[in-house]
Formats: structure tokens, C-alpha cells, sequence
């Protein structure tokens, strides 16, 4: 029998099946199903009044705990464009690294531009004064992705960047994690037992009591060789290790939240900071959540002005977009800084143990719908 997870999924035989709530039954297999048709979606606010009110004070929870706890580790609220020449994954323009997302394009007056896919690269120009040492925004980000099982074209991004180490950026990342499911816990726990039981809320518990682990991504795919035999794991790669995966890794090593570090340079975000003894990897992470993935992005920053332009040829950036932010890199004493991207669906996806990221808000875009 399927063990209980804090998460929705399960993984066997290469299928990922969800596990059910006390709202949605199980499903066998959830990989392949679109969204379904959300222009009657204001009617269920109606018809299903308790569970979307739950909803909605859950996700107005996650805002308030946030902005506590960044008003405690002394961060300031950053306010960001939406609308940006400068992307974060200009990879899918160039075609220097397959897994980017193409961006939205917007005319803006007489000039073509994008939506942002994230506000990180503008919160690293505010980092680069000397008087501001850590700030966060919560905004929208767009990718032009059609919706899946745990992917949104729009969805509700909080990210931080600050003057700290990549070791002092897991350990802030683990205690933001922690601190939103204790709050969220202790002041919502009506809502979260509309839909989870008992054991669920076991579950949630123990992630505030347990140290995150991590295992770097070469290590992780040796695991799930020897796990699966499967030949596709010894090609060490993106491409191979998707939400299956992760899924699976989490399964191998008990099921508790971990960070897969150091991935490989040319298969990930141009701004991450190369290892100096191991300048073909990058000092980066994902934080793993049980029984869902990747909810958590981050990494280390190139820091330096040569670096990043060094990086940004390599990758094939336009210079007259990406030249100001190199320019803002300090020529004289630059510091070394990291940051991280939650998507807020996500994280509500993985608290409710929800089928389909298209049910974590009233109103999700989707790309076979954009009504009501």
C-alpha cells in the first residue's frame, strides 16, 4: 500500500498518480490531463462556498506570515516592473539552453517587450547598493507554458535576494518554509481540515522539526540508477529528471524536504555562480517537497562585473538588455549575494495535497482558457 506523503503524488512504473485529499479523490495518472473548462469557475465560489473561502484565507495567510517574517529577518518589500526586456530565462531566445521558457511578448508603446518570468534580476540591482542588504518582492510572473498538472503560464511568485552565502541562503530558504507552515498550522487550522486529515497534519508537523538534507544532482542520479536500473539515468542531464524524478528521489531517501545542489552550468540560469574547483557545475538548489518537487529555486549569484559579462557571452545574452545589469555589479568591492523564487500555487498545491495546480486559486490562467 501507497505510504501517506505531506505532498499529492506517488511514483510507479513511470506513472504519477495522486493520492487524494478529503475533497478530491484518487487519481491514477495525472501527468498528461489538461485543465478543464474554467469559465463557469465563479459559480463554484458559489457551490462550493467553505472550500474556496479556505482557499482564499489560506493564500491571504501565506502573504501575512511572509511579510512577518521578513519583517523579522530585516528584508524590505521591493516593488518591481511586470513588464521587462530583461528576462530570466533568455536561453529559449537564443536557444542556448533547451529547458527555458519562452517569455510573452507585450508592445509596450512602440517598443516590444516581455512579461517578467521573475523579479530576481531587478531585486539584484537593489542588492548592489551598498546600503541594502536583503529585500523581497511577491509578484506575478509569466511563462509561456501550457498549464499541466503542477505548471501555471501565471502564477504568484515570492522571491529574496540578500549579501548571504549559498550555505546562508538554504538555511534562510529552510526557515522561511518552516515558519509559513507554523503559521499557517496555528492560524488556519480550520481551513487546512477541510482538506486534510489527521495524519496529513502529522505529516506537516515533522517538516518543522526535521534539518533538510542535501544531495548533489550527479549523486541524486546515481541513486535512481541504482534504484531503477533505468540506462537513461547514467546520461547526467535536465532532460532526464523532471517531476518523476524528483519524486522518486525523495521516496529513495524517506521522504522528508531536500535541496539537489550543483547543477550542471550550461544546462541552467545564466546568473548562477560557476564552482571554482568545478567550474562545469553551479552553485544552485532546488528544494524538493515530498510527494511533489521542486518548490523552491535558488542559487548563488555570478557577483563580480567580469564574471557576469564573461557568463552573459557565453550564453548569448543581448547586451543592450542585459548590459545594465552588469553594469550594476560593483568594479571594486562587489559582494557575494544569492537569492530564491517560491511559486506561491505551488506551495499551496503541496500544503493542500491538491490534484491539479489549476485549483489552488478562484481564477488561474490557463492556456485553453482565459474566462471568466
Amino acid at each position: 500500500m501507497q505510504s501517506k506523503s505531506c505532498g499529492p503524488y506517488f511514483v510507479e512504473d513511470g506513472k504519477i498518480s495522486y493520492i487524494g485529499n478529503k475533497v478530491f479523490n484518487k487519481i491514477d495518472n495525472v501527468k498528461f490531463v489538461s485543465p478543464p473548462d474554467l469559465s463557469m469557475r465563479y459559480k463554484d465560489l458559489k457551490n462550493e462556498p467553505k472550500k474556496w473561502a479556505a482557499i482564499i484565507r489560506i493564500f491571504d495567510a501565506i502573504f501575512k506570515a511572509s511579510n512577518k517574517f521578513m519583517e523579522h529577518e530585516g528584508a524590505y518589500l521591493f516593488n518591481l516592473p511586470v513588464l521587462t526586456r530583461m528576462i530570466s530565462s533568455p536561453g529559449a531566445l537564443n536557444g542556448t539552453i533547451p529547458s527555458d521558457v519562452e517569455p510573452f511578448r507585450i508592445q509596450f508603446f512602440e517598443h516590444e517587450t516581455f512579461l517578467t518570468q521573475s523579479s530576481q534580476l531587478y531585486l539584484e540591482f537593489a542588492i548592489n547598493n551598498p546600503e541594502i542588504d536583503q529585500l523581497y518582492c511577491w509578484d506575478k510572473s509569466f511563462r509561456m507554458e501550457n498549464a499541466d498538472f503542477r505548471h501555471l503560464p501565471e502564477f504568484t511568485h515570492i522571491e529574496y535576494e540578500g549579501k548571504i552565502n549559498f550555505k546562508q541562503n538554504l538555511d534562510f530558504q529552510e526557515k522561511y518554509l518552516k515558519f509559513i507552515i507554523n503559521y499557517l498550522l496555528n492560524n488556519n487550522k480550520d481551513d487546512l481540515d477541510i482538506f486534510l486529515d489527521i495524519e496529513d497534519f502529522k505529516n506537516l508537523e515533522s517538516i518543522i522539526k526535521i534539518k533538510f538534507d542535501k544531495i548533489t544532482f550527479h549523486k541524486a542520479f546515481d541513486l535512481l540508477y541504482k534504484h531503477t536500473k533505468n540506462l537513461k539515468y547514467k546520461e547526467i542531464s535536465i532532460k532526464n529528471f523532471g517531476a518523476y524524478e524528483e519524486i522518486l528521489l525523495i521516496k529513495i531517501l524517506g521522504g522528508k524536504p531536500i535541496f539537489v545542489i550543483d547543477y550542471i552550468s550550461d544546462e541552467v540560469a545564466f546568473y548562477h555562480a560557476n564552482h571554482k574547483d568545478k567550474p562545469e557545475l553551479v552553485i544552485n538548489a532546488d528544494l524538493l517537497f515530498p510527494g511533489f518537487g521542486e518548490i523552491i529555486g535558488s542559487g548563488e549569484r555570478v557577483h563580480t562585473r567580469e564574471d557576469t559579462e564573461l557568463k552573459a557571452k557565453h550564453f548569448k545574452l543581448d547586451m543592450d538588455d542585459y548590459g545594465a545589469y552588469i553594469a550594476s555589479r560593483d568594479s571594486t568591492n562587489p559582494k557575494i549575494h544569492s537569492g530564491w523564487g517560491m511559486g506561491i500555487e505551488r506551495f499551496i498545491q503541496c500544503l493542500l495535497k491538491l490534484p491539479f495546480i489549476w485549483e489552488t486559486k478562484p481564477f488561474p490562467r490557463v492556456h485553453n482558457s482565459n474566462r471568466p
